[in-house]
């Protein structure tokens, strides 16, 4: 377990440093075993975490190990491990390209990179929700057992893994397409 603890920390200072996350945005989840899970907390800098922080929780949303309070998007985090056995992390973050390519994504998506193509495949949209909530949670629920990449509208992105490395290389690689999307003009 402190192995997955340090790989969150890593992961998320990873993702504070290439500007996919700003303050104490964004959040991170591994599957430790059957209904237990590592969570990040909510309101703290991703880019300062310690491994003491992360927070071990059960499939009820309980707080089993630790004194901070859980992501808000607790219930997206359960639920996705529910529905998919094969996802071991989650990541959730803001990147830029990709946040500003949800205003304009009312559908799912086709990367344009033959080799993102292959490695991501479609990408699925999910309408607005507010941060945190059990409907935004229940509809990244519904998407999530035909895609390993998720744009939520208006919120950034949820990439799913078979590991941390999995899912942070899902995110970096989104962020790519888009940023290609971008300069080739063609965000709609």
């Amino acid at each position: 377990m402190n192995d997955l603890k340090r790989e969150i920390v890593r992961f998320s200072k990873l993702m504070y440093e290439k500007g996919y996350i700003v303050a104490s945005d964004g959040n991170m989840s591994a599957r430790v075993e059957a209904n237990r899970y590592l969570i990040t907390p909510s309101g703290k800098r991703k880019g300062e975490l310690k491994e003491e922080e992360i927070l071990l929780i059960n499939n009820h949303g309980t707080v089993i190990e630790g004194t901070l309070k859980p992501s808000i998007e607790i219930w997206m985090h359960i639920w996705i491990y529910e529905t998919r056995p094969d996802v071991n992390a989650i990541v959730h973050g803001h990147p830029p390209y990709a946040t500003a390519f949800s205003f304009h994504m009312p559908r799912e998506y086709e990367p344009l990179v033959p080799e993102i193509k292959e490695y991501l495949g479609p990408f699925g949209f999910v309408p607005y929700r507010a941060p945190g909530s059990r409907e935004l949670a229940e509809l990244v629920r519904e998407k999530c057992s035909d895609h390993n990449v998720l744009i939520l509208h208006k919120h950034g992105v949820v990439t799913l893994g078979e590991s941390l490395e999995d899912a942070f290389n899902r995110l970096e690689r989104l962020e790519f397409e888009i940023k290609i999307r971008s300069l080739r003009g063609t965000f709609h």
